[in-house]
């Protein structure tokens, strides 16, 4: 009775899982009469449960009610299958359907999993509610720039550039944090652009890209005769020569220290001594620094100055790495695409596939890996689609064989997803057993199966 007990908890539990799947799932037989679906699926159809269950899959792609259909194509081909189809109403749902045999070989079921990616397939209509999200900040960014590649769907990127935009209104020195290719540069530029200083030079220097020796007449200049076959009559320096303007010091924390307290007088006083000269000349300029260093633990370390720290972090800017701005990748994506297209006078598309995989990639490289990645694709692809087995080995992109998952798995796999899900957004088993429909004693044990378990680990 006991075991009886447990077989009908364990019938309900996986009918639970089947219909509250945030994918659509449709089982058909082997002559693709529908025999089994969840609402998800009955609503991609435009159609109930009950009406579904009493048609043939081949019939409604005859209808027209989506097109290609992924179960016929399994029928046909006998293999797993990938598409995207386009529907009457002009959305599109990608699709994942493959054979079920018997012990003895023959195909005895398909089974379907479709998701909707009209959102991911239009992604011009993206950018347009990104704009409208951000107007709620009042600082449409798009609007007053021509500065391209600046994406804010995601909250933490609409902060940035909402106090960009704040700091942009002031002449105080800025400076800019995060990881490496985050687009601190870009960011600078935006905020010049935004600025009182907008119509005055815009100069560039990576204090990390010039030997000890060279930092120095670069930033300062020096004065005739200083060196053998220097320039006739000296050189301004880039203090000098954005006089009025903004002058961006990226790697600020490669600065040798040395060169720190020269800077830090700079920045306080607003005069410079060229390099050779007994006569100080004062400057106008606005100063931004960036750097992907933990500035505070350098000062800790010895190799960054406390006191040039401080004057420097007065207006600090996060700006946040792409693994905690998921939401921005597509937007990106679609403005990188379209550049280097152009510049390479090319149609490449990416599949929905690539789309997957570029959002839950973690991108180490952030916005500098998708912009450089993408353009090697547009550049090397042969065909007009980027498709999977295309991304490089370190994306982790794995090709599976036919038949490798059993149905069991296929369960499984889908009921993880939706406990992952759902626990990532209400965080307690009690919500979970809610919105899910099933014992709060079942959504603990999936809880600790799929997330504490793997926590762990």
């Amino acid at each position: 009775m006991k075991n009886l007990e447990k077989i009908k908890e364990l019938n309900r539990e996986l009918e639970d899982i089947f219909e509250y799947s945030f994918e659509g799932i449709l089982l058909t037989d082997a002559d693709g009469n529908i025999i089994m679906l969840n609402n998800v699926s009955a609503s991609f159809l435009r159609m109930t449960k009950e009406e579904a269950l009493s048609k043939n899959i081949k019939d409604l792609e005859v209808e027209g009610l989506f097109n290609p259909s992924a179960v016929v194509r399994v029928i046909e081909e006998g293999r797993q299958i990938e598409l995207v189809q386009k529907s009457a109403g002009g959305g599109y749902v990608y699709a994942r359907a493959k054979p079920v045999y018997d012990e003895k070989g023959n195909m005895k079921r398909v089974i379907s999993f479709t998701r909707d990616l009209t959102e991911i397939m239009n992604l011009r209509q993206q950018l347009e509610e990104m704009e409208g999200e951000l107007n709620k900040y009042k600082r449409n960014i798009h609007d007053q720039t021509n500065v391209e590649g600046i994406i804010s769907r995601s909250e933490e990127m609409k902060k940035t550039l909402y106090k960009m935009k704040k700091v942009a209104a002031i002449d105080s020195d800025v400076l800019l944090l995060g990881e490496t290719g985050v687009g601190k540069s870009k960011i600078a530029k935006v905020i010049h652009q935004f600025s009182k200083r907008k119509d005055q030079p815009f100069y560039v220097i990576n204090c990390a890209t010039l030997p000890d020796s060279l930092i120095e007449v670069e930033l300062f200049g020096y004065t005739e005769g200083m060196f053998t076959g220097g320039s006739p009559g000296g050189k301004k320096g880039l203090f000098k020569s954005a006089n009025g303007g903004t002058l961006f010091l990226d790697e600020i924390g490669e600065l040798p220290v040395h060169m720190q307290a020269r800077l830090l007088h700079v920045l306080q006083e607003k005069v410079l001594r060229p390099v050779g000269s007994i006569e100080q000349q004062n400057i106008d300029v606005r100063v931004m620094s960036a750097t992907n260093r933990d500035l505070k633990k350098a000062v800790e370390e010895g190799t960054f100055r406390e006191d040039l720290y401080h004057r420097l972090n007065i207006f600090p800017i996060i700006i946040p790495s792409l693994k905690d701005r998921k939401e921005d990748i597509l937007g990106l994506t679609k403005h990188f695409l379209e550049e280097h297209n152009k510049t390479y006078n090319k149609q490449v598309r990416l599949s929905p596939k690539v789309l997957e995989i570029f959002l839950s990639y973690t991108w180490e490289g952030n916005v500098r890996e998708l912009r450089n990645l993408i353009e090697r694709l547009v550049v090397m692809t042969d065909d007009p689609v980027v498709k999977k087995e295309d991304l490089p080995e370190h994306m982790g992109v794995v090709t599976h064989s036919k038949g490798e998952l059993t149905l069991k798995e296929i369960i499984e796999k889908v009921e993880k997803n939706v406990i992952n899900e759902v626990y990532g957004k209400v965080g307690s088993s009690y919500k979970v057993a809610e919105s899910l429909g099933i014992s709060q004693s079942a959504a603990t044990r999936k809880i600790k199966k799929y997330i504490k378990q793997k926590k762990g680990e």
